[in-house]
C-alpha cells in the first residue's frame, strides 16, 4: 500500500508532507507551512516531535484513529533522545 504523505522534519517538528515532493521542489506541509524539500536531513531531525496538526490530519486521510500512547516511566526517555 503506498500512502499519500510522507514524513519530514522542518521548523522543529516532523510534518507530512506529499510524497510525490523531491528535493528542491516548493511544497507544503499537511498543516499548511511551507518549505522548500532539502536534499538530506541530519538524523536527529527525525527525532524531533511529531506536529500536531500534521498527526491529526494525517490519521483522518488514512482513516486510522488517535494514538495510543504508552505510558513512560519516571526518568525514561525516547530511545533517539538518548
Amino acid at each position: 500500500m503506498t500512502r499519500d504523505f510522507r514524513w519530514m522534519p522542518h521548523a522543529g517538528r516532523r510534518h507530512a508532507i506529499r510524497r510525490q515532493l523531491t528535493p528542491r521542489d516548493a511544497g507544503e506541509t499537511l498543516c499548511g507551512v511551507p518549505l522548500i524539500i532539502p536534499a538530506d536531513q541530519p538524523y536527529a531531525h527525525w527525532c524531533w516531535p511529531t506536529c500536531p496538526a500534521c498527526d491529526s490530519a494525517w490519521r483522518a486521510h488514512e482513516g486510522i484513529g488517535p494514538p495510543r500512547r504508552p505510558a513512560r516511566r519516571p526518568g525514561e526517555t525516547a530511545a533517539c533522545a538518548q
